[in-house]
């Protein structure tokens, strides 16, 4: 599924930044893709992503 459409990276490649050390906040996993937030829409999600990487937990579904 699409995280962001204005970069369009996926949760799939969120997921594989964070298990390559990207975790460390939501701004590391922008860093990682190289861009920063644009719309703002996929900020939330990414954020969640994070959180869920810290605890080892699946983040919950945004729709």
């Amino acid at each position: 599924m699409y995280v962001c459409l204005c970069h369009g990276f996926t949760d799939r490649q969120v997921k594989c930044a964070l298990e390559a050390g990207a975790g460390g906040s939501t701004a590391a996993v922008y860093r990682h893709f190289e861009c920063a937030p644009r719309c703002g829409k996929c900020v939330p999600l990414v954020r969640d992503m994070v959180r869920a990487a810290r605890t080892d937990e699946e983040p919950p579904v945004r729709r």
